[in-house]
Parts: structure tokens; C-alpha cells; sequence
């Protein structure tokens, strides 16, 4: 741990913070109250010389004693004439008029220097007291100073686990859920470090997850090509017997319908496991529809759905003809579960859009936001509905791979629908890019 763990880098940096506030302003306060003491002593100091210097001067018959007067016990006046005074301290003698700091022999001397009528006055406060006890007060900082950065220490170690907490939980739900070992070297022993390992194992599991399932798709897509093809090509087979009476011969045709319909998902299935949509080719949009209805007439005719398709023949895009027969095929599969009775028309509209319109019951408004979330269960089966129709509506996927299939392409799929009154009844648009 080089630089230690990303708690003691948080413990380290509060503390730290809390540390410099503290001492610069414990060093604040001292320099205040240091330069407070001495302003006051200065006042004290000066008040007094101007008094004397005053009385000097005016007032003939004021007297100091031997050129020398206690005022107090810390405060003591020299009045020197050319003659030097002899208990007068020998660093005062040199002083120039004015005020003066000095700190002989441990002491702390405020001194006054004036001139007078009757010669040089010196005027000394000892302030060794007060330095005494600004000291203290110094101390007194100091160690309120140190108080407070031991209980910033204890508090943002508090702080750094509630704020390093959830990244340890996430980081050892991570490790749980994605069990392994990373594929990449991780240099830093810390949260962090544990955070990008799990997450690298997620990564890896995710990575695993994908290419099965690209290689389930492309498995299940190559093993059903064969049984598929064969079962195609007998039914073909088998119509081309011209005594083939005529409801084996539309079971037949429905039998090659649903092989179409079989491989179409399959192929969109592959490809939404790649992730990478086949190439465009030309499409009929009138014979994909036709090819979408065939193989569900059957079905439809039963529960009561009637198909119109009015799709003008011989207009071709440029698309994916499997992704849109298994978009086209869901559509239809819808409206036989959740419009029939009714009647549904395929159109193109005058932009080029694909319409599949029905007048069945339609969708509530509150229901529309999910209608494409997979396995969405809002919507109850109408009364009457075939078992099949229901057992495949319980699912919910049809139209959330639909969705699902549009959006990989680039088209836009969006649904109106409009529940009672004489406009009733659901239209699926389908925009190509």
C-alpha cells in the first residue's frame, strides 16, 4: 500500500483540512491577542509620558526625586539631565525619543523617550507579566488546538466509513456475483483496486454471457437448417401432385409458410445475437406482408381477423427482408389475439410509411407506454379469446421483439390506438431509415 488505502487517504485529508483550519486560526488568535497586549501597554505607556511631559512643562514646582520616580510597580520614570543617572538601566541611555520595545535578560520592556524642559525622560513599563501570560494563553491555543484535530481525527474516520462504506459493499457484492479472476494486473491494493478487479470480473462474465449466447443462436440456426430445408422441400414436393385434394394442399401451404416464418426468426434471432444487422436487399413490401399473413390465416380466420393489403404491388425498399417479415409476422400475431373480430388492413402512406391498422377494441391509453416491454402483463385477454391466443398474449414478447428488431435496423415502430367510440381500434406505423 504505497499510499495507503482510499479510507486513510480520506481519514488523512479531514484530518489534514481540520489541522490547518485549527492551527492557522490558534495562530491568528495568539498574533491577535499578542499585538492587543502590546497596543494596550503602548497606550498605558504613552497616556502616562504625555501626563508627565505636561506637568514638566507647566507646572514649575513638579519635582522627580533624584531624577528618578516609581509610578507603580511596573512603571518607573528617569529624568536625566547631562548628568547620568546612576541606577538608570545602561540600554536605556542610547534610546532616541519615542517609543521602543526591549527584551533584556528575559524581560520585556516597553520604554517611552521624550524630551523635556528640564532634560531627557525616560519612562519604562516592565511587561514581562503580560508576555508571561500571553504565553500562556499561547499554550492554552495550542492545546485546545490539538484537542480538536484528535476529535477531527476520530470524526472523519467516522466520515470515511459512511463515505467509503457503499464502495466497499458494492465492491464485495461485485466480487460475490462475478466470482473469478480478472484478466488484467491490478496495481493498486486498495478499495479502488478491489472496485476495478470486481468490476473487471463482471466484465468478464458478461463477455462470457454474450458469446454464448451468440454461439447458442448460431448453433440453433445451423442444426435447424437441415430439417427445416427437408421439410420444405417435401411439402413442395408433395403439391406437385395434381391429385392432391384440397385441404391437404392448404395445410401443405401453411406447412411451408410457418418453415418460411421458422427460418425468418431465426435468421433475426442470429443476427440480434451479433448485434449487427444483415445486408439490405430488394424487398417486395405487398409479397412480405402477403408472406407475414400466410401460415397465420388459418388462426386469424378462426378467432375472427379479416386481412386486406393494400400495399401497392411491386414497391421495393432496400431492407432486411427476414428482420421485417419477423416485425410484420408479430404485428399480425397481435391483432389475432388482442383485436380479433375485426379487420385488419396493411397500407403504405403517402411518405412511405407502413401502416397495419385494425378496427378491434383498442388499447387503453395508459397501456400504450409499456406495450413493448417484454413480458408486459397490463392488459387483460378479452373475453372469448382462444386458449392459444391466450397462453401466447401471457408471454409478452411478441411486440418487445418486434421493438427490439426495429431498433436494430434503425426503423421506428409507434402505436395509436383509440378504446370506444366510432374510431376504435389500434394502427401500428412502421417508419424505414
Amino acid at each position: 500500500m504505497k499510499n495507503g488505502t482510499l479510507t486513510q487517504r480520506v481519514i488523512w485529508a479531514l484530518t489534514g483540512a481540520v489541522a490547518i483550519f485549527v492551527g492557522a486560526l490558534a495562530l491568528l488568535a495568539y498574533l491577535a491577542f499578542d499585538q492587543m497586549e502590546d497596543g494596550l501597554v503602548d497606550q498605558i505607556l504613552t497616556s502616562e509620558g504625555d501626563r508627565l511631559v505636561h506637568h514638566l512643562q507647566t507646572d514649575p514646582d513638579f519635582a522627580v526625586p533624584n531624577d528618578t520616580l516609581e509610578l507603580s510597580g511596573t512603571m518607573r520614570v528617569w529624568l536625566r539631565p547631562d548628568v547620568t543617572t546612576s541606577d538608570m538601566p545602561t540600554v536605556l541611555k542610547e534610546l532616541a525619543p519615542g517609543l521602543h520595545l526591549l527584551e533584556p535578560d528575559n524581560e520585556t520592556w516597553h520604554v517611552m523617550v521624550a524630551d523635556t524642559p528640564r532634560g531627557r525622560l525616560y519612562l519604562r513599563y516592565d511587561a514581562t507579566e503580560h508576555e508571561a501570560r500571553v504565553h500562556e494563553f499561547g499554550l492554552i491555543v495550542l492545546g485546545m488546538g490539538v484537542l480538536c484535530v484528535i476529535a477531527a481525527y476520530a470524526l472523519s474516520r467516522r466520515i470515511a466509513a459512511i463515505a467509503v462504506g457503499p464502495l466497499l459493499d458494492l465492491t464485495s457484492r461485485l466480487s460475490n456475483w462475478a466470482p473469478g479472476s480478472p484478466d488484467i494486473a491490478i496495481t493498486r491494493d486498495d478499495e479502488a483496486g478491489r472496485l476495478i478487479e470486481a468490476f473487471n470480473r463482471v466484465q468478464n462474465q458478461v463477455d462470457h454471457s454474450i458469446a454464448r449466447e451468440r454461439e447458442f443462436a448460431a448453433n440453433i440456426s445451423h442444426e435447424a437448417r437441415t430439417p427445416l430445408a427437408a421439410i420444405r422441400s417435401d411439402s413442395e414436393i408433395m403439391l406437385l401432385d395434381a391429385a392432391l385434394p384440397a385441404d391437404p394442399r392448404e395445410r401443405l401451404t401453411r406447412v411451408i409458410a410457418n418453415v418460411d416464418h421458422i427460418v425468418a426468426s431465426l435468421e433475426s434471432a442470429h443476427a440480434m445475437a451479433r448485434d449487427q444487422p444483415r445486408p439490405a436487399e430488394p424487398v417486395d413490401l405487398n409479397t412480405c406482408m402477403d408472406d407475414a399473413w400466410r401460415g397465420l390465416e388459418a388462426i386469424a380466420e378462426a378467432c375472427g381477423l379479416i386481412f386486406q393489403n393494400h400495399i401497392p404491388a411491386q414497391t421495393v425498399r432496400m431492407l432486411d427482408r427476414y428482420a421485417l417479415l419477423t416485425v410484420l409476422r408479430n404485428l399480425v400475431r397481435n391483432a389475432i389475439d388482442h383485436a380479433a373480430p375485426a379487420t385488419l388492413t396493411a397500407l403504405l402512406t403517402v411518405d412511405g410509411t407502413l401502416e397495419l391498422r385494425d378496427n378491434g377494441k383498442g388499447i387503453k391509453a395508459q397501456e400504450l407506454p409499456f406495450l413493448f416491454q417484454r413480458h408486459y402483463s397490463g392488459r387483460l385477454v378479452d373475453e372469448g379469446a382462444r386458449p392459444a391466443a391466450r397462453g401466447d398474449f401471457q408471454h409478452g414478447l411478441g411486440l418487445a421483439i418486434a421493438k427490439r428488431v426495429c431498433d436494430m435496423q434503425g426503423w421506428k415502430l409507434d402505436v395509436r390506438s383509440q378504446s370506444g367510440g366510432p374510431n376504435q381500434g389500434t394502427c401500428f406505423t412502421l417508419r424505414f431509415a
